[in-house]
């Protein structure tokens, strides 16, 4: 797909993303033109992502995919805009490309793609003008996160080593036994040469590198470490460490009390200082942005009494000791220039975009800083890529939502008291031709984490079913319960030592308030959500029987059981007083299977047949138990598929089967064949 038309930029004062798209729910009807939203059309849609601006800010380089893959392999594409214009493909798509990055002077762009061997990322090189990408060196082994030297001479990469011929003669003979927690490959940091592509390796240990920082002089780097490769270490004690680029012993800084993620090594007033996110673990959860000395010393937050949740750090060129900050404040993702010496905050986007929707991609600056590009999005408004002037004037340069123009349903922030009278925040969307005064079916989506939130942006695709439902005539309530980023420490910390339980009650009285307010039918309510919105999903229907269907897709069960299956259960230390195997009733009195004899509602579930991070096993025992307890319940599983659904088919499928569970238990249809 080409973008074929102009979006000149406009003032900021002119500039209301998605107005155009719906009207507001007091003007009556609100019927979008188009009719339903095909299952096709969002598994087919193009979404882009990681969008960065050249330095001298004219052009925009990004990825581009749809949701779901037609074939084994991912196929995304690099697009470009050049000079404000309309973007257009930059790669041709076969393959997998991804992390663009741009050479200091402008002139090239380096990327991660799989073109040699499907499934194994290596470095390609490809010239502003385009042409065909040419691999950058020989290097074998999976590579990631490419970043350039602040002079261009030199680009870093974590490499993985590739698997031996011997470990591949193995598998073909099945001979591949597997020993747990052994083997896992670690990533270590490559340096090589941009003129001449010779490679050569600055990291020997087996601790696993998850990120790294340029220092700004360009003779040091800082990496962020676990002891292994294994997920579970992402919630556990990570370490920060500075390598010589020259080659030598890494010299150790701190240890985190958690991984931290996003390094960026700014100018301090004794020395360069690490900026990280990070959270502080039971005692403060909330991700916000600690600095350390680079020669060592105490750590510390910066942003200690801000309610938003910091979700990336980009380095600001213009003063060496601030930085470009997304952050989360309840349902909206701005943007900010934040000073690592002293925490102030300054708002960095034009107010439209800044105080409506949420910044979902970026920021990418130019060298001087006066022009930037991310990813914009609202309720009713689809991804697209802007670029711009930060403080007077933005345009899109994509046009990958134009197909959904005027078809989307509106989308409101409403709030509304727990039963323990805690304020909790969601956003609604209105079901297509509403009518004040008419009841409608209301669907509660729960979303995954539980450190996660909605966010205003659009929903639309396999995982975020609220544009799709509302077109065929629902209201989707979106709520953020107590333990939802965004809101603070303080809201998360709600979660720990009662899991389960006032979130339920945070959902509930949701739908009630919906109810009280003339919008949702109480008769025809249904919940549903994918992994912790499963677990949630699961969790309230045995405390209530006021929903008529659920749907619990990827969903836990038994927070006993899970503790011992999943891929990351040192997240549950977050959230319980410990191990299940000193807190064995915490566990268990919070697990859905224990309570699962008062469940009276229709009940759906759907998971990944190769889920690590929620075992198809919770979905088993659950459908077991509802099926031996009599309740009507559907169970299906996608082979291949991990946590989330990749493969478009499954995700076609997937749409399909939640639409015709929720329209045969609340609305009294049949269920028309798949």
């Amino acid at each position: 797909m080409t973008a074929t038309t102009t979006s000149s930029p406009v003032a900021v004062s002119d500039l209301v993303p998605g107005q155009s798209r719906a009207t507001s729910p007091a003007s009556g009807d609100q019927s979008p033109s188009g009719g339903v939203l095909s299952f096709t059309e969002l598994a087919d849609r193009l979404v882009p992502e990681d969008p960065r601006l050249s330095p001298d800010g004219l052009h925009v380089v990004f990825a581009v995919a749809p949701p779901g893959k037609k074939k084994e392999h991912k196929e995304q594409a690099l697009w470009i805009s050049r000079d404000a214009m309309p973007a257009q493909p930059f790669t041709s798509g076969r393959w997998h490309d991804a992390n663009p990055r741009w050479s200091p002077d402008g002139r090239q762009v380096v990327f991660c793609s799989d073109r040699e061997e499907r499934g194994e990322f290596k470095l390609y090189l490809i010239d502003l003008a385009g042409g065909e990408a040419r691999p950058l060196s020989d290097l074998s082994g999976e590579q990631t996160m490419p970043a350039w030297s602040p002079d261009g001479a030199t680009i870093a990469v974590l490499r993985k080593e590739p698997v031996t011929a011997e470990a591949k003669k193995r598998k073909e003979e099945r001979d591949d036994a597997i020993v747990v927690d052994q083997d896992l490959k670690p990533a270590r940091l490559w340096v090589v040469d941009a003129a001449s592509g010779d490679a050569r390796c600055l990291t020997f240990a087996d601790r696993h590198i998850w990120s790294y920082a340029w220092v700004p002089a360009g003779d040091q780097l800082v990496i962020l470490t676990t002891k292994t490769a294994d997920l579970n270490t992402l919630f556990e004690a990570g370490d920060a460490w500075l390598v010589p680029l020259s080659g030598g012993v890494a010299r150790p800084i701190i240890t985190f009390r958690v991984l931290p993620h996003s390094p960026v090594v700014v100018d301090g007033p004794d020395g360069p200082l690490l900026a990280v996110i990070t959270s502080n673990h039971r005692d403060d959860p909330s991700e916000s942005v600690w600095t350390v000395p680079l020669q060592g010393g105490p750590m510390r937050n910066i942003l200690a009494n801000h309610p938003g949740v910091v979700v990336t750090l980009e380095p600001w060129p213009v003063s060496p000791s601030r930085l470009g900050a997304r952050i989360v404040e309840g349902t909206h993702a701005r943007l900010y220039i934040l000073n690592a010496l002293t925490g102030e905050l300054t708002p960095q986007a034009p107010a439209p975009v800044n105080e409506r929707g949420g910044i979902l991609g970026g920021p990418s600056y130019s060298g001087d800083g006066r022009r930037v590009a991310f990813i914009w999005s609202d309720g009713v408004t689809p991804e697209e890529v802007y670029a711009g002037d930060v403080d007077a004037q933005v345009a899109p340069v994509t046009v990958f939502g134009e197909s959904f123009a005027a078809r989307l349903c509106p989308v409101e922030k409403v709030r509304w008291l727990s039963s323990d009278g805690l304020e909790i925040e969601g956003l609604l969307t209105y079901p297509a031709g509403y009518e004040a005064g008419v009841r409608y079916p209301l669907v509660v989506e729960v979303h995954g984490g539980p450190s996660f939130q909605w966010e205003d942006r659009v929903m639309l695709d396999w995982h975020d079913w609220a544009q799709m439902l509302a077109s065929r005539g629902y209201a989707v309530l979106l709520p953020n319960p107590r333990g939802s980023t965004g809101y603070g420490s303080s809201f998360q910390k709600l979660l720990q030592d009662d899991v389960g339980g006032g979130e339920a009650q945070d959902l509930i009285s949701g739908a009630h308030a919906m109810v009280e307010r003339g919008i949702a039918d109480p008769d025809r309510l249904g919940i549903g959500g994918w992994s912790w919105g499963g677990y949630l999903t699961a969790w309230t229907i045995t405390q209530t029987t006021m929903f008529k269907a659920a749907v619990m897709g990827a969903g836990l069960s038994n927070m006993i059981s899970d503790h011992g299956t999943d891929d990351i259960p040192a997240m549950n230390l977050w959230l319980y007083p410990g191990q299940p195997y000193d807190h064995l009733d915490s566990y268990w009195l919070s697990s859905p299977i224990r309570h699962v004899n008062a469940v009276k509602t229709p009940t759906l579930i759907l998971h990944g047949d190769a889920d690590a991070r929620v075992h198809p096993t919770q979905g088993m025992e659950f459908h077991r138990a509802l099926k031996t307890l009599g309740v009507p319940v559907e169970f299906v599983r996608y082979p291949r598929e991990g946590h989330s659904l990749t493969e478009r088919l499954h995700q076609i499928d997937l749409m399909g089967r939640v639409v015709s569970w929720y329209d045969r238990w609340l609305r009294g249809e049949p269920t028309p064949p798949l």
